[in-house]
């Protein structure tokens, strides 16, 4: 799992380069942070090797990290700050 939080200047490389490096390596669960935005994008390694469409959260939402079987992060905590 990793958690990129991105910063205005880095974005189009964390959205792009990244993101294909690291579904190249199978990684299975990769968060996008926009802080600014209030938002964080979900992807998860599907069956085929390939991340699927994001789930997209926002900072009301409470969310269970796939890869960890008890673990919730209230996203309030992160982007409410």
């Amino acid at each position: 799992m990793i958690i990129e939080i991105i910063s205005p200047s880095a974005g189009r490389k964390d959205k792009l380069e990244k993101f294909n490096k690291y579904e190249q390596a199978g990684l299975r669960e990769y968060w996008i942070v926009e802080p600014q935005e209030k938002m964080v994008s979900i992807f998860t390694l599907q069956e085929n090797m390939r991340f699927g469409r994001p789930d997209l959260y926002s900072s009301e939402d409470r969310v269970k990290v796939s890869i960890f079987k008890d673990l919730f992060i209230e996203l309030d905590k992160v982007l409410d700050y």
